[in-house]
């Protein structure tokens, strides 16, 4: 066998070399082409999926304005949280994070099953809230965590409530989006409310953000509101309502401060009362704000205001008598209990001795249209323009003619409803020298022009008669150092044609007498122990909140007292 010859040799060779460069050549025309097609042919597009894929518009969240006392003490503030979310997807696609969803959900303190089986449920979704307004102390442990694939955490607003269940019921709560669900939060929602701003960011690849890229809209932050409520009174009021109501074993309990001169709010509280911070407490029977949107028949609380229409129609005078033999309307029987039965009295007896038959004669002389335009005046069955949700009108009932069973119980407070705000109101106008201002839950800065419902003489009057209601009868309403007035109620809750077994106990009062500043309203639902009197259950509440009240806002003691 004959060897291959150096010809054939050098000839295989040169095929094969032109061969390899033919596949190099091809090769890189292919390269040249492919990277011409990407740079020019195809940049845009490919620029757009780099941007679809790592460049996000990113919501700034707004700021939702306070909500402060008159003396700037936060009731309401917004504070930044972090949320931890999860991109379901790109979560389920590392199998790193298989290990890591135990560490996640022991530190949100979440159950690791159902934690997986949402995950799993939205394995097609881009986006998840795992767990919305961690502590901070959670926050830190989820960082410490280092990168996690398709999991990063997001900042938003929690809102908190610094005095808890001391201003729950005024001012309300925000759901988890902070919007306004309740009280003031809901009445202001608009107000508070800002606008979120949006901003381009460039993500990695685990969604995390390392770069911002342009500002699209800046954020503005929600108004601050500066609301009328003193929390000094209101600690004081909460505090004193709570302990009298356990007390008497009330089923519930409202009372109200209110600034003569202003028609501000000082105090608003409710019993039964709950945190709004605990979220799981957010119940309708615990955050009920009574002082508004409930409405009781005021029962004697309600004669001062009879009294002032008899004043004010110019049929009586304060010296004027009244019988008070007790007498039938049809077959109700009106003052079968009264203590001043049967006897000729003058309209400040009438008040002091809470007689009922004394009220109704009054009634039954006095023209309706004006009993009825005085009790509108004050407020009576009208919405008091507070604002606030959820308020009652409450029911006077002026339209045709009042039988005289009508006028009659009406005016010892039976037949007629009123919220315990409309009750301060008509009280205040009292005090206040027959002026009546509207009720302002928010911080007035200048002296309002109210309208006259009431003559001065018709006011000194009756100042003068509540005082001597609590000096000679209401001895628990009395507030050492200060001359006080007012009018006591214990009014039957209907239920069986009025039984007589369950009642409301008010009180209603003036302080100080002798310069009026503040109204007072307590009411005390369905007190169960055997006292239950407005004198006994309402009148010492009404003693401890104006005691205190009065000292906050530096009104000095009356020099002449009688307690």
């Amino acid at each position: 066998m004959t060897a291959p010859s150096k010809k054939t040799n050098s000839h295989l060779f040169r095929n094969r070399f032109l061969i390899v460069l033919l596949f190099i050549l091809g090769a890189t025309i292919v390269l040249v082409f492919r990277s011409f097609q990407l740079q020019y042919l195809e940049r845009d597009f490919l620029n757009q999926q780099a941007d679809a894929r790592h460049i996000r518009t990113e919501k700034m969240a707004s700021n939702r304005g306070s909500i402060y006392d008159r003396r700037g003490t936060p009731l309401a503030v917004s504070t930044p949280v972090d949320s931890v979310v999860i991109n379901p997807k790109q979560f389920l696609s590392s199998t790193g994070n298989r290990g890591k969803i135990i560490l996640i959900t022991n530190i949100l303190e979440m159950e690791t099953k159902e934690v997986s089986r949402r995950i799993e449920d939205r394995s097609s979704k881009s986006f998840m809230y795992l767990k919305r307004h961690i502590s901070p102390s959670q926050s830190i442990k989820i960082k410490q965590l280092g990168k996690i694939t398709g999991l990063w955490l997001e900042k938003e607003y929690k809102r908190f409530y610094p005095a808890g269940e001391v201003t729950g019921h005024l001012v309300g709560f925000t759901n988890i989006d902070d919007q306004g669900q309740e009280g003031l939060e809901y009445m202001l929602e608009e107000f508070l409310l800002g606008e979120d701003g949006s901003k381009l960011v460039l993500r990695d690849a685990d969604n995390n953000i390392f770069s911002d890229i342009k500002l699209l809209k800046t954020a503005v932050d929600g108004e601050d509101y500066y609301s009328s409520i003193d929390l000094r009174i209101q600690y004081l009021a909460h505090r004193a309502l709570k302990a009298e109501v356990r007390k008497f074993k009330a089923k519930a309990a409202s009372a109200i401060v209110l600034d003569i001169s202003t028609g501000e709010v000082l105090a608003m509280v409710n019993q039964p009362s709950a945190d709004p911070n605990n979220r799981s407490l957010r119940k309708a029977e615990l955050l009920k704000n009574r002082a508004v949107t409930n409405v009781y028949e005021p029962g004697s609380t309600f004669k001062p205001l009879t009294v002032a229409a008899a004043l004010e129609s110019g049929n009586f005078k304060p010296e004027s008598t009244i019988d008070t033999t007790p007498f039938y309307i049809g077959k109700k029987l009106i003052g079968s209990d009264d203590r001043c039965r049967s006897k000729l009295v003058d309209l400040e007896t009438i008040l002091v001795k809470s007689c009922n038959a004394g009220a109704a004669n009054i009634s039954l002389k006095i023209n309706q249209e004006i009993f009825c335009d005085t009790l509108k005046k004050l407020g009576i069955g009208e919405i008091t323009a507070s604002g606030f949700p959820g308020e009652a009108r409450g029911e006077l009932g002026c339209s045709g003619n009042w039988r005289d069973l009508k006028k009659v119980s009406v005016s010892y407070g039976y037949n007629v409803s009123v919220t315990p705000l409309q009750l301060a109101k008509a009280y205040a106008a009292i005090a206040n020298g027959g002026i009546v201002n509207q009720i302002s839950i928010e911080k007035i800065k200048e002296k309002p022009n109210g309208e006259r419902a009431l003559s001065e003489d018709t006011t000194a009057n009756l100042l003068l008669m509540l005082e001597t209601v609590v000096e000679q009868s209401v001895i628990r309403a009395r507030v050492k150092g200060y001359r006080v007035g007012g009018k006591t109620g214990t009014a039957e809750i209907f239920s069986d044609d009025y039984s007589g077994n369950v009642h409301n106990a008010f009180f209603v009062g003036i302080a100080p007498i002798s310069n009026p500043r503040i109204v007072t309203v307590v009411v005390v639902n369905e007190p169960r122990g055997k006292e239950y009197f407005g004198g006994q259950v309402a009148a010492p509440i009404f003693s401890l909140i104006v005691s205190g009240a009065l000292r906050i806002m530096g009104i000095p003691p009356d020099e002449n007292t009688k307690s």
